[in-house]
């Protein structure tokens, strides 16, 4: 009898060892399903490579302008420059609209049998990315 009792004490033992056993493998491998998700050690080098040559070049660019190579803009010059900008921005705008209008006056008078894309590679324009 007394070697039963043993044998189920050693038992429950083993089978908490076992439990234990199984909580530390899903501790690890959620451990491991986190590494996973992460990026690779080769695009970790890749992206330290990028970096580098990015700190590089503008390392060198501040460099210029800590020396004084590099003359910044006057605020008088850059305030005319927004101007003009502005000024042709509107001017852009202006003959924007107008194109539209008189485009849509055009293709309302189309002959049958030609159609506005087929007007519009006739004539030889191209479309503005906007």
């Amino acid at each position: 009898m007394t070697e039963s009792v043993a044998a189920e004490t050693q038992l429950g033992q083993l089978q908490q060892e076992i439990e234990t056993a199984r909580g530390y493998e899903r501790l690890l491998k959620a451990k491991l399903a986190a590494l996973q998700a992460g990026p690779s050690i080769e695009d970790l080098g890749a992206a330290i490579t990028t970096l580098e040559l990015e700190k590089v070049e503008l390392t060198d660019r501040l460099e210029g302008l800590r020396s004084g190579k590099i003359k910044p803009v006057p605020l008088a010059e850059t305030e005319a420059a927004d101007k003009a900008w502005a000024v042709w921005k509107r001017k852009s705008e202006s003959r924007r609209r107008i194109f539209v209008e008189l485009w849509a006056v055009v293709v309302d008078g189309l002959p049958e049998g030609l159609t506005k894309e087929g007007l519009w590679e006739q004539l030889g324009l191209e479309k503005d990315d906007d």
